[in-house]
């Protein structure tokens, strides 16, 4: 049969070939997109990876249409393990579309009095003027029509201008493709563009964005929109005409971003501006915290600040109210919130209003010693201390019944105050309304303490709150997780071998840094030690971490966990794993899941603990980096990048001084000017003594000489030329063994000898004195707390320099000599070069203090923060420095306010 059918076509006419074809292409090719519901294929869709979907894009319009619908790059982009943060998504769509309809009332107005002032001038000029000259077919010549807005401005044009709007959003990406309207002239040049944009009065596509006229406008209720070029490519419009973000734009900024979080690109910068050094601190920032575009900071001179981001600029007048240090801080903008919490060295908690930094309340004595750490949420304010107990604190008023109210009386619980009520044998709320008092009754003021938590046998350096559940990290080497309502102690972590400093829980991991240099990560459930990374030299102080976690993957975090010991079971029982499990702890595992690494069995999550391919944990360290951690394929948690804070510093502009290492400057330079001027006053009266004791010998030896040339005229007066030969041989012998030539033809060369022979004594007894001076005050220098390593290897050198003269050998004795003729004889030390040469001389007890060496500040971490886009942090530097990863994309700073924060 299709041998005969050929036949019969092979006898037609091309065109007739042609025109068949046309009508069998339809059976012979079926198009999925136009031919099943939109549920379907985006179903479909949702299984292609990013890279599938646009080059799926390409196929057609029907399949660019489907492939770059937002919803699914909604879904894309969740998929990946990224956060959203819709609460800004939602806020900026609301502002926008508010803008958007103020912005065609505006246009509406103007386009009212345009008709009504050209209705005027027909009337003057006799000329009709209709809506019909400003149709897409007819338009006013270019010229003519700039003249005239330059005297009444824009004129709206007629059409339907959002559907113009939505139609050059759909081909966003079409670069290469110009719209031209009916009627109007190509886009030539930027002139034209221009001019083109004035006939329209309304929004036209150019160079593939979408472009309004009346775009331009600051700020709504204080929202920054983006720029011209930005706005289109992260707005599109639904088909009721509402605005929505493109998340297909969005995914594609978080790609970008993150590829800069990979190669290492970023731009370095400083709070405050490096042309403001005026609003820093004035000593060093213990603690940050930062949200959106607010920082708030926390510092030694007693002081809060709050900073806008944007700006680098402080915000009002810094926060006073410490009588010490501020060591922790947390704040929350939002308007129902309002408020910042900050603990002190000074055992004092104080609530402050975020908007105006009005002192709202003081917690007087908290705690019997420093609050070291504090955290809050929408219930409880919890507290930590050197006292080694952790506090609750209820936000707000609190009753018995109340669901947050606390469990008072369970075995192995909190302790409470008295005024917390038992009401375990009160089943429902009618018991405990028929069985309390009013007084019993009576609300709870907010801020009262409700629960005591003590079991930590050291200082309890950080505390973190998830839900119902509490996380403490302390000095004495172990993480303990809590019920946050009945304070009992539902899990113990070990596995540091010094104190803990930091820690941080997301629900399902918790991770911690310690003093032994390690960062690790344990399973709560179990545990377990899954992962241990090394590669900081010194206390980790600050850490932050961000699996990625994708939406509801708790069960295949255990099955993932489950497989790794089923084939360490598989792999041990065919020897190829090493039998004792002492010889396998020695070397900690950074994550890997090979069965020769694994550390534990039965654990509820995987080595490295689990999370997507995005996963990042930053730490920063008292040995002046920060670490990026990147998780690799296998599981294995590797350094990314390695930040110094002291080039961060440079590049900031260089670290500044605080106020009291300054203080500690000056009175140590007054001290060295004073011990310098002592110095130089005992070595000047050293020589005057020594001047005079050589001019007393000169003169004895000047009466001498005399003496004997008296002897020697007489005897050669009375004796003759034999007694003269003989008086002289003894005279020469006498002079010589006086240190005196025997030429005595003149006065002053004789003295010579004795002056060099002065000289060297004072050389030598100026070395010795300076020997003994170092061993006097000699030994190890105490070094200042804040020392960096460089600074301690340059003094360092000198510290040996001086041991090692501690025991100097004994002078030599002068020994006489004559000076060469092309010698010069040696200088007497000056008394400059005497100080100078003392660094360690005996001084009174005020003027010891010298030998505590300063230095500048160094870059010891303290607190650091990362989100999507940045991190920040602070440390003994007056100055907050950070590294932002947009990498000055206008695009990306954009979209980054909608990456939700890293948990």
């Amino acid at each position: 049969m299709a041998d005969f059918v050929y036949s019969i076509l092979r006898t037609l006419r091309t065109s007739s070939i042609a025109v068949i074809v046309d009508r069998l292409r339809p059976l012979l090719h079926i198009d999925p997109i136009t031919v099943l519901p939109p549920e379907i294929t985006s179903e479909i869709f949702c299984y292609l990876t990013p890279a599938t979907l646009l080059e799926a894009s390409r196929v057609s319009r029907a399949w660019r249409e489907r492939a770059l619908d937002s919803r699914l790059w909604k879904q894309k982009f969740r998929s990946e393990g990224w956060g959203l943060d819709m609460d800004a998504i939602r806020r900026y769509e609301q502002e926008y579309s508010h803008k958007r309809k103020t912005r065609s009332r505006q246009a509406d107005a103007n386009g009212e009095q345009s008709r009504q002032k050209k209705r005027a001038r027909a009337d003057v000029d006799h000329v009709t003027i209709t809506d019909t000259s400003r149709s897409h077919g007819s338009r006013t010549p270019p010229h003519d029509l700039r003249s005239w807005n330059r005297q009444h401005g824009e004129v709206e044009a007629d059409g339907d201008r959002d559907q113009m709007r939505q139609d050059s959003a759909n081909d966003e990406d079409m670069h290469d493709v110009q719209i031209v309207q009916a009627g109007a002239a190509p886009v030539s040049s930027e002139a034209d563009t221009r001019t083109v944009l004035e006939m329209e009065g309304s929004t036209v596509e150019a160079d593939g964005d979408t472009i309004s006229s009346q775009s331009t406008e600051g700020t709504q209720s204080g929202l920054q929109f983006p720029k011209l070029e930005v706005e289109q490519s992260l707005i599109r419009y639904d088909n009721s005409n509402n605005p929505q973000i493109n998340y297909n734009h969005v995914y594609k900024q978080k790609r970008k971003l993150e590829e800069n979080w990979e190669s290492g690109s970023y731009q370095s910068f400083q709070l405050p501006h490096r042309d403001y050094p005026q609003e820093a601190h004035r000593e060093c920032v213990y603690t940050i915290q930062y949200d959106g575009n607010y920082l708030v900071s926390g510092s030694r001179d007693k002081t809060l600040r709050k900073w806008n981001l944007e700006t680098q600029r402080l915000i009002g007048k810094p926060l006073v109210g410490h009588n010490a240090s501020v060591l922790c801080l947390q704040f929350d903008h939002r308007e129902a919130e309002d408020i910042i919490i900050s603990g002190s060295s000074d055992t004092d908690v104080i609530l402050w209003q975020f908007s105006t930094g009005r002192l709202i309340q003081k917690i007087p004595h908290a705690h019997d010693e420093s609050v070291l750490n504090l955290k809050f949420d929408s219930r409880y304010l919890v507290t930590c201390s050197k006292d080694k107990t952790i506090k609750i604190w209820n936000r707000h008023e609190m009753r018995p019944g109340d669901r947050d109210y606390p469990v008072k009386g369970v075995e192995g619980g909190g302790t409470c105050p008295a005024y917390i009520l038992d009401l375990r044998e009160m089943g429902s709320a009618l018991d405990i309304e028929r069985h309390l008092t009013a007084e019993e009754k009576a609300p709870l003021p907010p801020y009262s303490s409700i629960m005591i938590l003590e079991s930590h046998n050291a200082a309890v350096n950080a505390i973190h709150i998830y839900e119902d559940q509490l996380v403490s990290a302390s000095g004495d080497r172990h993480v303990h997780l809590w019920n946050i309502h009945t304070g009992v102690r539902t899990s113990v972590c070990r596995g540091h071998t010094k104190g803990i400093a930091c820690v941080q829980y997301d629900g399902k991991r918790i991770v911690s840094g310690s003093n032994d240099n390690t960062i690790r990560i344990f399973d709560p459930f179990t545990q377990a030690e899954v992962a241990c990374l090394k590669g900081h030299t010194r206390l980790v102080r600050t850490i932050q971490s961000a699996f990625g976690d994708l939406p509801g993957k708790r069960e295949e975090l255990e099955a993932e966990a489950g497989d790794v010991d089923a084939r360490f079971r598989k792999a041990y029982r065919a020897g190829q794993v090493p039998t004792d499990a002492s010889a396998r702890t020695r070397n900690r595992n950074p994550g890997s899941a090979d069965p020769k690494d694994i550390m534990a069995l039965g654990a509820k999550l995987p080595p490295g603990g689990g999370g997507s391919r995005w996963g990042r944990i930053v730490s920063g360290s008292y040995d002046e980096t920060i670490i990026i951690w990147k998780k690799m394929a296998d599981g294995r948690w590797a350094k990314a990048h390695v930040l110094r804070q002291e080039e961060a510093l440079r590049a900031a502009g260089g670290p500044l001084q605080s106020a009291s290492d300054l203080a500690t400057q000056q009175h140590a330079q007054a001290l060295t000017a004073a011990r310098t001027q002592l110095a130089h006053d005992q070595a000047q009266l050293r020589i005057l003594q020594h001047q005079n004791q050589q001019i007393h010998q000169i003169s004895q030896d000047l009466q001498n000489h005399q003496n004997q040339m008296n002897q020697f005229t007489a005897r050669h007066t009375a004796g003759g030329p034999a007694q003269s030969n003989q008086m002289d041989q003894q005279s020469s012998a006498a002079s010589t063994r006086n240190g005196t030539p025997h030429a005595l033809n003149a006065a002053y060369p004789p003295l010579q000898p004795t002056h060099n022979n002065v000289q060297q004594q004072q050389r030598t007894q100026a070395a010795s004195e300076t020997n003994i001076l170092v061993n006097a005050d000699g030994g190890s220098v105490q070094q200042p707390p804040a020392q960096s390593s460089s600074n301690q290897q340059q003094q360092q050198q000198p510290q040996r320099a001086s041991t090692n003269n501690a025991n100097p050998a004994p002078a030599a004795p002068p020994q006489n000599h004559t000076t060469h003729p092309h010698q010069q004889p040696a200088q007497a030390p000056t008394p400059q070069q005497l100080a100078t040469q003392r660094p360690n001389a005996v001084l009174p007890p005020q003027l010891r203090l010298q030998n505590t060496q300063i230095s500048q500040p160094n870059a010891r971490i303290f607190k650091l923060q990362f989100d999507a886009r940045r991190i920040i942090c602070c440390s003994q530097d007056p100055k907050i420095v950070g590294w932002d990863f947009a990498n000055g994309d206008e695009r990306i700073v954009e979209c980054s306010r909608f990456f939700a924060t890293p948990q």
